[in-house]
Protein backbone atom coordinates (compact mmCIF):
# COMPACT_ATOMS: atom_id res chain seq x y z
CA UNK A 1 0.00 0.00 0.00
CA UNK A 2 1.49 3.20 -1.27
CA UNK A 3 0.85 6.26 1.41
CA UNK A 4 2.75 8.62 -0.96
CA UNK A 5 6.24 8.24 1.23
CA UNK A 6 9.44 7.25 -0.44
CA UNK A 7 10.74 3.51 -0.54
CA UNK A 8 12.44 4.03 2.50
CA UNK A 9 10.03 5.59 5.12
CA UNK A 10 7.38 4.00 6.97
CA UNK A 11 4.42 5.42 7.73
CA UNK A 12 4.13 6.59 11.51
CA UNK A 13 -0.15 6.66 11.39
CA UNK A 14 -2.44 5.45 8.52
CA UNK A 15 -4.02 8.24 6.23
CA UNK A 16 -7.56 10.04 7.72
CA UNK A 17 -9.05 7.33 4.96
CA UNK A 18 -8.02 4.50 6.47
CA UNK A 19 -8.54 5.17 10.21
CA UNK A 20 -12.19 6.04 9.26
CA UNK A 21 -12.42 2.76 7.08
CA UNK A 22 -11.03 0.58 10.35
CA UNK A 23 -13.28 2.78 12.38
CA UNK A 24 -16.07 1.67 10.41
CA UNK A 25 -15.08 -2.14 10.72
CA UNK A 26 -14.84 -1.51 14.62
CA UNK A 27 -18.10 0.00 14.39
CA UNK A 28 -19.86 -3.16 12.11
CA UNK A 29 -17.93 -5.85 14.29
CA UNK A 30 -19.49 -4.43 17.41
CA UNK A 31 -23.46 -4.26 15.75
CA UNK A 32 -22.89 -7.97 14.44
CA UNK A 33 -23.97 -9.29 17.39
CA UNK A 34 -26.91 -7.21 17.21
CA UNK A 35 -27.64 -7.79 13.46
CA UNK A 36 -27.79 -11.31 13.86
CA UNK A 37 -30.37 -10.83 16.38
CA UNK A 38 -32.34 -8.55 14.01
CA UNK A 39 -32.95 -10.23 10.56
CA UNK A 40 -33.68 -8.04 7.44
CA UNK A 41 -36.53 -8.50 5.19
CA UNK A 42 -35.21 -8.02 1.51
CA UNK A 43 -36.71 -7.69 -1.59
CA UNK A 44 -36.23 -6.29 -5.12
CA UNK A 45 -38.34 -4.85 -8.24
CA UNK A 46 -37.30 -4.50 -11.74
CA UNK A 47 -38.16 -1.13 -12.93
CA UNK A 48 -37.52 -2.00 -16.71
CA UNK A 49 -40.23 -4.45 -16.18
CA UNK A 50 -42.51 -2.30 -14.27
CA UNK A 51 -42.11 0.49 -16.83
CA UNK A 52 -42.72 -2.21 -19.90
CA UNK A 53 -45.99 -4.13 -18.47
CA UNK A 54 -47.79 -0.84 -16.53
CA UNK A 55 -50.55 0.47 -18.60
CA UNK A 56 -50.14 3.52 -17.47
CA UNK A 57 -46.64 4.44 -18.05
CA UNK A 58 -46.87 3.26 -21.58
CA UNK A 59 -49.92 5.22 -22.18
CA UNK A 60 -47.67 8.27 -20.85
CA UNK A 61 -45.28 7.48 -23.38
CA UNK A 62 -47.57 7.34 -26.34
CA UNK A 63 -48.50 10.59 -24.85
CA UNK A 64 -45.06 11.92 -25.14
CA UNK A 65 -44.63 10.53 -28.06
CA UNK A 66 -47.98 11.88 -30.20
CA UNK A 67 -47.00 15.43 -28.45
CA UNK A 68 -43.07 14.84 -29.81
CA UNK A 69 -44.71 14.24 -33.66
CA UNK A 70 -46.93 17.29 -33.32
CA UNK A 71 -43.91 19.16 -32.68
CA UNK A 72 -41.88 18.17 -34.93
CA UNK A 73 -44.41 18.50 -37.80
CA UNK A 74 -44.88 22.09 -36.45
CA UNK A 75 -40.79 22.38 -36.96
CA UNK A 76 -40.25 20.45 -40.79
CA UNK A 77 -43.37 23.09 -41.39
CA UNK A 78 -41.73 26.03 -40.51
CA UNK A 79 -38.70 24.87 -42.14
CA UNK A 80 -39.95 24.22 -45.39
CA UNK A 81 -41.40 27.99 -45.63
CA UNK A 82 -37.81 29.41 -44.49
CA UNK A 83 -35.65 26.92 -47.17
CA UNK A 84 -38.86 28.41 -49.94
CA UNK A 85 -37.90 31.60 -48.63
CA UNK A 86 -34.05 31.12 -49.12
CA UNK A 87 -34.78 29.60 -52.73
CA UNK A 88 -37.21 32.59 -53.50
CA UNK A 89 -34.42 35.17 -52.35
CA UNK A 90 -31.86 33.37 -54.79
CA UNK A 91 -34.00 32.64 -57.35
CA UNK A 92 -35.00 36.71 -57.83
CA UNK A 93 -31.94 38.49 -56.35
CA UNK A 94 -30.70 39.89 -59.82
CA UNK A 95 -34.78 40.68 -60.63
CA UNK A 96 -34.94 42.50 -57.67
CA UNK A 97 -34.41 45.94 -56.56
CA UNK A 98 -31.65 46.86 -54.43
CA UNK A 99 -34.73 47.94 -51.77
CA UNK A 100 -36.94 45.01 -52.46
CA UNK A 101 -34.18 42.57 -51.94
CA UNK A 102 -32.94 44.30 -48.52
CA UNK A 103 -36.72 43.61 -47.27
CA UNK A 104 -37.10 40.36 -48.01
CA UNK A 105 -33.57 39.24 -46.70
CA UNK A 106 -34.81 40.97 -43.66
CA UNK A 107 -38.46 38.59 -43.44
CA UNK A 108 -35.64 35.83 -43.91
CA UNK A 109 -33.52 36.66 -41.03
CA UNK A 110 -37.06 37.47 -39.02
CA UNK A 111 -38.44 34.18 -40.08
CA UNK A 112 -35.07 32.19 -39.34
CA UNK A 113 -34.96 34.31 -35.91
CA UNK A 114 -38.90 32.87 -34.68
CA UNK A 115 -37.68 29.69 -36.02
CA UNK A 116 -34.33 29.42 -33.94
CA UNK A 117 -36.81 30.23 -30.67
CA UNK A 118 -39.35 27.90 -31.49
CA UNK A 119 -36.69 25.16 -31.40
CA UNK A 120 -35.45 26.49 -28.10
CA UNK A 121 -38.60 26.71 -26.56
CA UNK A 122 -39.51 22.76 -27.52
CA UNK A 123 -36.15 21.08 -27.54
CA UNK A 124 -33.74 23.09 -26.01
CA UNK A 125 -32.33 22.04 -22.38
CA UNK A 126 -35.55 23.54 -20.75
CA UNK A 127 -37.97 23.36 -23.64
CA UNK A 128 -41.57 22.12 -23.72
CA UNK A 129 -40.34 18.29 -24.45
CA UNK A 130 -37.82 17.92 -21.66
CA UNK A 131 -40.69 19.77 -19.45
CA UNK A 132 -43.08 17.12 -20.27
CA UNK A 133 -40.97 14.37 -20.42
CA UNK A 134 -40.05 15.25 -16.58
CA UNK A 135 -43.00 15.78 -15.88
CA UNK A 136 -44.76 12.12 -17.31
CA UNK A 137 -41.42 10.12 -16.00
CA UNK A 138 -41.78 11.94 -12.26
CA UNK A 139 -45.53 11.01 -12.32
CA UNK A 140 -45.14 7.46 -13.17
CA UNK A 141 -42.25 7.08 -10.69
CA UNK A 142 -44.31 8.94 -8.16
CA UNK A 143 -47.12 6.22 -8.73
CA UNK A 144 -44.38 3.05 -8.55
CA UNK A 145 -43.16 4.37 -5.36
CA UNK A 146 -46.44 5.04 -3.82
CA UNK A 147 -47.13 1.43 -4.01
CA UNK A 148 -43.59 -0.21 -3.53
CA UNK A 149 -43.41 1.31 -0.67
CA UNK A 150 -47.31 0.12 0.67
CA UNK A 151 -46.09 -3.50 -0.52
CA UNK A 152 -42.64 -2.83 1.85
CA UNK A 153 -44.79 -1.42 4.84
CA UNK A 154 -47.38 -4.07 4.90
CA UNK A 155 -45.15 -6.59 4.01
CA UNK A 156 -42.45 -5.71 6.95
CA UNK A 157 -39.72 -5.40 3.99
CA UNK A 158 -37.12 -3.46 5.56
CA UNK A 159 -35.21 -2.73 2.22
CA UNK A 160 -36.20 -2.95 -1.35
CA UNK A 161 -34.01 -2.61 -4.50
CA UNK A 162 -34.01 -1.89 -7.92
CA UNK A 163 -32.32 -4.80 -10.16
CA UNK A 164 -32.50 -2.44 -13.24
CA UNK A 165 -29.76 -0.31 -11.47
CA UNK A 166 -27.45 -3.11 -11.36
CA UNK A 167 -27.45 -3.65 -7.71
CA UNK A 168 -28.88 -6.67 -7.61
CA UNK A 169 -26.40 -9.45 -8.62
CA UNK A 170 -28.55 -12.25 -7.57
CA UNK A 171 -31.64 -12.96 -5.51
CA UNK A 172 -34.18 -15.92 -5.08
CA UNK A 173 -37.38 -15.27 -7.01
CA UNK A 174 -39.45 -15.37 -4.49
CA UNK A 175 -37.96 -11.87 -3.14
CA UNK A 176 -38.59 -10.21 -6.20
CA UNK A 177 -41.47 -7.70 -5.75
CA UNK A 178 -41.86 -6.49 -9.70
CA UNK A 179 -45.03 -8.69 -10.18
CA UNK A 180 -47.12 -7.90 -7.11
CA UNK A 181 -45.59 -4.03 -7.53
CA UNK A 182 -47.53 -4.30 -11.60
CA UNK A 183 -50.63 -6.18 -10.52
CA UNK A 184 -51.45 -3.30 -8.04
CA UNK A 185 -50.35 -0.30 -10.88
CA UNK A 186 -51.69 -2.02 -13.19
CA UNK A 187 -55.20 -2.46 -10.86
CA UNK A 188 -55.12 1.11 -9.91
CA UNK A 189 -55.39 2.15 -13.60
CA UNK A 190 -57.97 -0.07 -14.31
CA UNK A 191 -56.17 -2.86 -16.58
CA UNK A 192 -55.76 -6.50 -15.52
CA UNK A 193 -52.66 -6.73 -17.71
CA UNK A 194 -49.79 -8.90 -15.93
CA UNK A 195 -46.19 -8.16 -15.55
CA UNK A 196 -44.95 -11.55 -15.38
CA UNK A 197 -42.06 -12.54 -17.05
CA UNK A 198 -42.22 -15.45 -19.34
Amino acid sequence: MDWGLGMNQKPTRPPARLARTLVWAALLSLGATTARAQILKIGYIDSVRIFDGYTYAKDAQSRFGREIESWRRESDDRRKVIDQMKADLKEQTLALSEEKRLEKEAQLQKSLSEYDQFVQAFWGPRGKAAELNEQLTSDVIGRVRTVVEKIAHDDGYDLVLDAADGNVIFAVKSLDLTDRVLEVLNREAGTTTSGSSP
